[in-house]
């Protein structure tokens, strides 16, 4: 089965158990192509009082059909924390996988914007078996999500908001009035009518202001506890960051690591999964390049004497002692100083790549006099990948691809890096000899199963 048919499979199936079980949902945009495809993600709106029944039906559907849930959240309380988001993944020849997001509460920041109350009696049944909102509240939320986060109304939706807000003004109405009060939501309304982004963009924070004043008129005590939730949900993010994921690839020169790299955040998984993605070569940008302080310095008349890192696989014998520990003790502090970029990048659910890691100072040959234990220690002190891939290849084509580095070199290291990657719980062999496509797959299901691993295990 092709990859439009296992996901007009799934959902289908999804759609067709929620209206069995009578979960009052409705898909909130970019539904044009369901269930035969679906975009960037899936916005789906639940009743409050309905998310344990949606989330029962969704772990049913993906068990019944083969497919897996790699990340979701523990709790079913929407309210001021914001959407939840599901990865439902189906490996195979080709990795299919779908984003779903959870609502309750369409808010910003925990302040609501439309008014969810009015959906179950504004919902249609659209022809292809699931619900949509009434168009007038299709086109307030397609207009006030982007306007609220970004500031500015996204052009893809600027033609469905006119003909939508036209169409349907009660609908576009009665969604704002509670949030926004009469006034400003016939303003909203005028503006959508008439196409005038540049002057809601103009008046974002206004709205923003008005948002804020009204909900502490409608609701002052509950407005209260769901900024209690919000900040909450917030600061267990970053005190518990376990939503992005950081990996390292190692291995020789000519091993592939950079394109691998390069190719990992291209892939799917990498899309589709993670809200941000960052690459690393070799080291942290927060200290300068070793070499360039020493140029700088006029500390050595040589520049051929200063090695970095990435160039170091040659035939030079090792540093001396003392030079050997110099660059482990500076790029060790750099690396240290990665602490808080890590943190604060798995919070926001980013995939951080590295094209070599610190454990290239136990195989490279310039450092081979540096005690081990001052090697472990620094790396014991620095941020641990999630995954460290050694991407493993045969010398003799290593060599063919670096034809300027000694054979028996490549040997002896292929060796350490395999037994680095044995060494630690969260190292994997990755054959490179096929294709790349072939590689890269490997590379997303052992991401896939990382993800997995960290999640809570669901009881229905």
């Amino acid at each position: 089965m092709d990859k439009k048919n296992i996901v007009f499979e799934f959902l289908s199936k999804f759609f067709s158990q929620l209206n069995e079980n009578k979960v009052t949902y409705c898909i909130l945009r970019n539904y044009d192509n369901l269930p035969e495809a679906v975009g960037n993600d899936l916005d789906i709106w639940v009743k409050d009082g309905d998310q344990r029944e949606f989330q029962k039906v969704l772990f049913e559907t993906s068990k019944n059909l083969g497919w897996d849930i790699i990340k979701y959240s523990r709790s079913l309380n929407c309210h001021g924390e914001g959407n939840y988001p599901y990865f439902i993944v189906k490996n195979g020849p080709v990795l299919s996988i779908i984003h779903i997001d959870c609502w309750v509460s369409i808010h910003w920041r925990a302040l609501t914007y439309v008014n969810e109350k009015i959906f179950p009696e504004c919902l249609l049944f659209h022809k292809q078996g699931f619900y949509i909102p009434s168009p007038g509240i299709e086109a307030s939320i397609n207009l006030l999500k982007d306007l609220l986060y970004h500031g500015e109304v996204r052009e893809k939706y600027n033609a469905r908001i006119i003909e939508y807000s036209n169409r349907d003004p009660e609908g576009f109405l009665k969604a704002l009035e509670r949030p926004f009060g009469k006034k400003i939501a016939e303003f909203i309304l005028s503006m959508a009518k008439a196409g005038e982004w540049g002057k809601l963009g103009k008046n974002r924070n206004f709205l923003r202001w008005m948002l804020f004043r009204k909900a502490l008129f409608n609701e002052p005590f509950l407005q209260l506890k769901r900024w209690n939730i919000y900040f909450y949900g917030q600061m267990k993010k970053f005190l518990f960051p376990n939503r992005g994921l950081f990996l390292a690839l190692i291995g020789p020169d000519g091993s592939g690591k950079t394109t691998m790299a390069k190719a990992i955040l291209q892939s799917k998984a990498a899309k589709k999964i993670f809200q941000k993605k960052l690459y690393f070569h070799g080291h942290f940008p927060f200290l300068p390049e070793l070499k360039k302080i020493v140029w700088s310095l006029k500390l050595s008349d040589k520049k051929s004497q200063i090695i970095p890192i990435r160039n170091s696989i040659d035939n030079s014998k090792p540093f001396g002692f003392f030079r050997s520990m110099i660059y482990p003790i500076y790029y060790g502090l750099n690396y240290f100083l990665g602490h808080l970029l890590v943190w604060k990048e798995k919070a926001i659910g980013s995939l951080i790549v590295f094209d070599r890691y610190f454990y290239d100072y136990f195989v490279q040959k310039p450092y081979l006099r540096c005690p081990r234990w001052l090697l472990s220690v620094i790396s014991k002190i620095i941020p641990k990948p999630d995954i460290i891939i050694y991407l493993k290849n045969s010398p003799e084509i290593i060599h063919r691809r670096k034809s300027e580095l000694d054979q028996r070199e490549i040997e002896r290291q292929t060796r350490e890096y395999e037994q680095i990657a044995k060494r630690f719980p969260d190292g994997f062999i990755v054959e490179t000899s096929s294709n790349p496509e072939s590689v890269v797959e490997k590379i997303q299901y052992i991401i896939i199963q990382k993800i997995k691993e960290k999640q809570w295990k669901y009881k229905p």
